[in-house]
């Protein structure tokens, strides 16, 4: 090598870096891509559009309550029970001595349906519920097995999560909250197990948000946050 020539540089960090910059490069117009593909096609259930199963509805129920309560209308309209075309009288309307039936127009009525209610479609789900801690472990945990009718603490007993309270006793966190703050705290969650009048346990509008009863809704974590919170739950 001559002593007046400089030694060539090499170039591969430069062509390193050309690299990486095009990479990143294409990275980010791909991403900008799928985020433009995602607004402009309606891909997710919550771009399809809504169709209102009750928009020409001349039910009873539905001609009324659009003026009483058109909120709830709106929502039913929109669900897939009322696709389905599951009627308002389905669900709340009973004989007249069905236990805290209500007159209501000439007819009888329950204000919020009970599980044996959801039973009559959902059979499979109902059973499933009921050998989940979601129905009377939840509601033994606050109130205890003492009130339980005989039918109730043999399904109690047979639930696989009962095994977590095998003395049917309350939890002791519900003991210490007291009987002046139990129905604000843990009753406000817990009464997802109760008994109904008629029988049947549990609440499934707890999770199964009315009126839409949407499947996805029920699936939010924020809708299990509204109970499950906190360190101890």
């Amino acid at each position: 090598m001559n002593q007046g020539t400089e030694p060539r540089k090499s170039s591969t960090p430069r062509i390193l870096i050309f690299g990486l910059v095009a990479v990143i490069v294409v990275l980010g117009l791909g991403l900008i891509a799928i985020v433009i593909a995602q607004a402009v096609s309606p891909t997710g259930t919550e771009q399809v559009e809504r169709v209102d199963a009750l928009a020409n509805s001349n039910n009873d129920c539905v001609v009324c309550h659009r003026n009483t309560t058109p909120g709830i209308v709106d929502q039913y309209g929109h669900s897939t029970m009322a696709g389905a075309g599951v009627k308002c009288q389905d669900c709340h309307e009973v004989a007249a001595d069905y236990p805290d039936a209500v007159e209501h127009h000439g007819t009888y009525v329950i204000g919020s349906p009970t599980t044996a209610m959801c039973e009559t479609c959902h059979q499979q789900e109902v059973a499933q519920y009921y050998q989940s801690r979601h129905s009377l472990p939840a509601y033994v945990a606050v109130a205890g097995s003492t009130e339980l009718s005989s039918d109730h603490l043999a399904m109690y007993e047979a639930i696989p999560e009962g095994s977590f309270a095998p003395d049917k006793s309350r939890n002791a966190i519900a003991a210490m909250e007291g009987p002046d703050m139990t129905p604000f705290t843990c009753e406000s969650c817990h009464d997802i197990g109760a008994p109904a009048a008629d029988g049947s346990v549990g609440q499934c509008q707890k999770c199964h948000l009315r009126h839409e009863f949407s499947l996805e809704q029920a699936r939010k974590p924020e809708t299990c946050n509204a109970c499950h919170i906190g360190p101890d739950h």
